[in-house]
């Protein structure tokens, strides 16, 4: 099984793509680099990522809309992953404690589900991702790549509070906290921890059995059945995670007879013999 690796010269990538390159052959990894070809600098430290890991399986592709907002940038971004393997193999991300405890921040202002708090797990069995560094505040992972000489940039575009309020979060509150002592990252940690331990998870693989045409026949958890459901349209991309669809749905497999359908953004739910199927768009995996 292979690992896609998103590659870029931020710290916490290149730290990944060291300990990944230390623990795995290089026939089993695929460096993919997106360039964002938002700085004028993007094409040379291309150049430069690909002179690096020249003897790697390297892939590149480049953005080339004019919108550059944080979730535009995003979606684009695993579009890609998804084109080069990504659902036939795992994808690791560079994601550390301190990216964590910002989407937590920021995911306060925007959703309410307990599971956007916690946002990034260090495994997710069903998307196939995996975060190494999940634990690991990024001041450590700096000084992790001074000590090994890991060559890395510093993306001047994340001081810019203006860019994104991620960026206000970065370095208001987060920076602000680190002013006050750095145990409140180790703080969050056991929060999480915590959390967790009481969150449901499922592993969606035990409860989809794929039928013909994208068809998948579907059963049901008998305990936390509104979590599940959220974290089965989380795994389709759906993106109207409020409550009533969730209810809705719930509904629907609960008290609908006989035939019939509903349809959420590219997913059908139906039954057939009193049977609960899902059909999902084709093209689910790749736009």
């Amino acid at each position: 099984m292979k690992i896609i690796i998103w590659l870029s010269w931020w710290p916490d990538s290149m730290f990944l793509t060291f300990l990944l390159s230390k623990k795995f052959w290089k026939d089993k990894l695929i460096l993919a680099h997106y360039n964002h070809n938002f700085r004028k600098d993007s094409e040379k430290e291309e150049k430069y990522l690909r002179d690096i890991f020249k003897n790697y399986d390297f892939v590149s592709n480049k953005y080339s809309w004019k919108d550059f907002k944080e979730s535009t940038l995003r979606k684009a971004r695993y579009d890609f992953f998804k084109k080069i393997g990504w659902w036939k193999y795992w994808l690791a991300l560079g994601h550390n404690l301190t990216d964590r405890i910002e989407t937590s921040f920021l995911n306060l202002l925007r959703w309410w589900w307990l599971d956007w708090f916690l946002n990034m797990r260090k495994i997710d069995y069903s998307r196939k991702i995996i975060r190494p560094l999940i634990n690991i505040p990024k001041f450590d992972i700096l000084k992790k790549c001074e000590s090994l000489d890991i060559p890395y940039f510093v993306d001047y575009t994340n001081f810019d509070i203006k860019f994104s309020k991620r960026n206000l979060i970065r370095n208001k509150i987060i920076s602000f906290l680190e002013n006050i002592d750095y145990k409140f990252y180790y703080s969050f940690q056991n929060l999480y921890t915590q959390l967790e331990s009481l969150y449901p998870t499922f592993n969606l693989f035990e409860y989809l059995t794929e039928q013909d045409n994208n068809i998948f026949l579907l059963t049901m958890p008998t305990y936390h059945k509104k979590f599940f459901v959220k974290q089965l349209l989380d795994y389709f991309w759906v993106k109207d995670l409020r409550h009533w669809v969730i209810d809705e749905i719930l509904n629907y497999i609960n008290y609908a007879k006989g035939w019939g359908f509903k349809r959420y953004w590219k997913i059908f739910f139906y039954k057939k013999n009193w049977k609960i199927y899902l059909k999902i768009d084709k093209n689910f995996k790749t736009d």
